[in-house]
């Protein structure tokens, strides 16, 4: 199955205050079709690989499940959601106060002596003036930002700070782990009433990219295929396109869609979808 049509990303609800390379916002529209097309209503809602969260996001606040999981193997970004989770009404103030100068965006990161909500808004602020919001060790800061307004361009405060208190508003519904992403599958894997959504960092069939843009890049696809093929509740999953995916997720017997996305240059560029059952249109 092929979709032709690519998402205007402006057109859909932006909830992560994270600028996450490879974010999920342009496949909200598929989320949400594959968690209509369930046959079932999920009680709980798994994203193994977490990033900027926005499936369990839309999950949650979109009503289609009660409760939403996440793991997230990065540290910093995992005592990001903690603290998004925990005390987000501290964080939030933090970024509302914060003037994003060079001179004070330098301060934070030479700053050593960090609390846990410390460090969660310098990997934030981190996250929001690096060049593609890349997190991984190497990653610049940008300099001209959008029409030439450099760092602050990616700073909004006032937008950022909502976002994280809305995140707050639905802390008991969303359950967050540091660790392993297969681990977490392998605890939901039995559950009848689990839907998960699975974007790991594309490693697979020597793809680069997950290497650059993220820290924690290492996974066992391979085995990850083997696992989901036990899930007894309904998965998608996304991947990059090509011969070794297909051929792997053929041979688990999953169903494959493409859908196109527009990148930084506004080329149409197709995804590949795998799930556990036919989507609707």
């Amino acid at each position: 199955m092929v979709c032709d049509k690519a998402v205007n990303v402006a057109s859909v609800p932006q909830r992560s205050p994270l600028r996450y390379p490879g974010g999920k916002t342009w496949l909200v529209p598929q989320i949400r079709k594959f968690l209509e097309s369930l046959d079932f209503r999920p009680e709980v809602f798994v994203e193994p690989f977490a990033g900027g969260g926005i499936a369990s996001l839309t999950a949650v606040m979109d009503c289609y499940a009660d409760h939403a999981v996440l793991c997230e193997r990065d540290p910093e970004i995992a005592n990001l959601w903690k603290c998004m989770l925990g005390d987000a009404e501290e964080l939030a103030r933090r970024v509302e106060n914060f003037d994003a100068t060079p001179d004070n965006v330098n301060a934070v990161f030479a700053d050593t002596e960090l609390s846990a909500t410390d460090a969660a808004f310098r990997t934030l602020l981190r996250n929001r003036v690096s060049r593609g919001g890349i997190l991984a060790k190497g990653a610049s800061v940008m300099r001209q930002g959008e029409n030439g307004h450099g760092i602050a361009s990616r700073w909004y405060a006032d937008t950022l700070a909502a976002r994280i208190r809305t995140i707050g508003n639905y802390a008991e519904q969303i359950e967050f782990f540091q660790g392993d992403g297969v681990s977490l599958v392998e605890r939901y894997e039995h559950s009848e009433a689990a839907a998960f959504f699975i974007d790991p960092p594309y490693t697979a069939a020597g793809k680069r990219a997950g290497r650059r843009l993220y820290t924690y890049n290492e996974i066992d696809h391979d085995s990850l295929f083997e696992r989901m093929a036990r899930v007894r509740g309904a998965f998608m999953m996304t991947y990059d396109e090509s011969p070794d995916i297909v051929a792997m997720a053929r041979t688990q017997g999953f169903l494959l869609a493409k859908v196109p996305m527009k990148n930084t240059h506004h080329a149409v560029m197709y995804e590949l979808l795998i799930t556990s059952h036919e989507l609707r249109p």
